[in-house]
């Protein structure tokens, strides 16, 4: 027992100087843990520090770019936004008709312009050269030169060139210029990027395929969870239907526009426009004859022209990816009024005439390299005058006919910068039945930006 009394008293005295060791260890660690905890919370304090200097940089710049105009894109891969992005679309066409296409005529319409048939056999078509940029932070600025075939000459003309305002606050925007008038679905579009490669027979007989004007053009888009556009144009009056000599604004436009999507594979645009004019002298010349009568001659209107445009589109594509398959419904009603006087040398006779007409036509693109169309459209007119012999004269007598035409064409694109296009149309425009194949390139050289709706 006292053996055992001993043997604890020396290992007591043996670890006494050890414990007094780790006591002074376990102290010099909670110094040094309390000198890193004071590192830490210095560094954690300079990291917020940093992190709230960044933050509030972040936003103001945020502030910034938010209150900047903004800056239509012309081109995504450019690193200057500011160099002009210039394109060139050639647009070549074989066509064979039936009939001898000199004789071509829309019964109770009298065709102007651009608005007879193409060239028969090998053509050039309508190829265009654009070039667009942003001006500076306010301004946009496309100028597009056409080149086309019309009556065997090759001609040169300015098809649209204007200015648009940038980021104008609620949704305004304003265009000066020449531009393709805002009325319809078709007319805005240029000619590659239709579904088919000649216009429909309402826009053939009421513009001469497209109506353009040299003016001021202003939109508003509201802020609706939809679409909802509405807009207004004034301008020179020089384009057909209301070229002729004006005096001030020579003719002017108002349209709204709505649309939106039906779920995510569905959406749908609705326009309803309305254009008026007050030529002078307008000249109805160029109507041929029928059925054995004398050539048409010419005569002059006076009075006031309105045009009224309904427009519907639906566009379909399964789970919303329209590079793989889609659909597109698209279907246009004109109806134009004129109230006034025809006149040729000393005959005068009080004139109202009323001309209309559409189409509907379906594209189903089957896979990303091929599409297929039909188009069917229609015309209708009823004009009355005090002389027949001066309706005559300017190519406007109905014989009883109404122009109809049924459209079919299929396409191969290789890439979406090429296209080719084969088309037929059994053309019942007036007394003879035409058929007419139209085979078309056409390719996209350059900058090219996306197409509207």
């Amino acid at each position: 027992m006292k053996n055992k009394k001993l043997l604890a008293l020396l290992v007591t005295a043996a670890l006494s100087p050890m414990s007094s060791a780790f006591a002074g260890n376990i102290d010099d660690l909670k110094q040094e843990i309390a000198k890193m905890r004071a590192d830490y919370e210095q560094r954690i304090q300079q990291l917020e520090q940093r992190l709230s200097t960044a933050e509030a940089d972040t936003n103001a710049v945020a502030e910034q770019v938010a209150m900047a105009p903004a800056l239509k894109t012309t081109n995504s891969n450019s690193p200057n936004a500011f160099n002009p992005a210039i394109s060139m679309v050639l647009n070549g066409t074989f066509s064979q008709y039936q009939n001898n296409a000199d004789d071509y005529a829309l019964d109770g319409f009298a065709l102007q312009g651009e608005g007879e048939l193409g060239q028969e056999g090998f053509s050039l078509g309508e190829s265009e050269l654009t070039v667009s940029s942003n001006i500076d932070q306010l301004f946009y600025g496309q100028a597009t030169l056409a080149v086309h075939e019309h009556e065997g000459e090759t001609e040169l003309e300015i098809e649209e060139a204007f200015i648009e305002t940038l980021g104008l606050d609620n949704g305004l925007t304003v265009r000066a210029g020449r531009y393709f008038a805002p009325i319809g679905y078709l007319n805005e579009r240029h000619a590659h990027a239709w579904n088919f490669a000649d216009a429909p027979l309402i826009y053939r007989g009421l513009f001469g395929n497209q109506l353009s004007t040299d003016g001021v053009k202003l939109s508003y888009v509201l802020p609706t969870d939809f679409l909802f556009e509405v807009g207004t144009s004034v301008g020179s009056g020089d384009s057909y239907p209301g070229s002729g000599e004006h005096s001030g604004i020579g003719d002017w436009l108002v349209y709204a526009k709505t649309g939106g999507d039906l779920g995510i594979e569905s959406s749908w645009q609705a326009s309803l426009s309305h254009w008026e004019s007050s030529p002078k002298d307008r000249s109805y010349s160029g109507g041929h004859s029928h059925d054995g009568e004398e050539e048409a001659g010419s005569a002059m209107f006076n009075g006031d022209t309105d045009i009224t445009n309904l427009s519907l589109v639906y566009k379909w594509a399964p789970n919303g990816n329209f590079r793989q398959q889609n659909l597109t419904l698209i279907s246009e009603f004109m109806y134009l009024n004129d109230d006034g006087s025809l006149n040729h040398g000393d005959e005068l006779a009080s004139y109202d005439g009323k001309q209309y007409g559409g189409y509907l036509e379906g594209i189903y693109q089957f896979n990303p390299q091929w599409r297929s169309g039909l188009r069917y459209d229609w015309l209708g007119s009823d004009h009355d005058a005090s002389d027949n012999e001066l309706l005559a004269d300017a190519g406007l007598s109905h014989h009883g006919y109404h122009p109809q035409r049924t459209s079919a064409m299929v396409e191969y694109l290789p890439s979406e910068f090429s296209r080719i296009r084969a088309q037929l149309n059994n053309d019942k425009s007036y007394s003879d039945e035409d058929w007419q194949f139209i085979l078309q390139y056409t390719v996209s050289l350059g900058a090219h930006g996306a197409h509207q709706y």
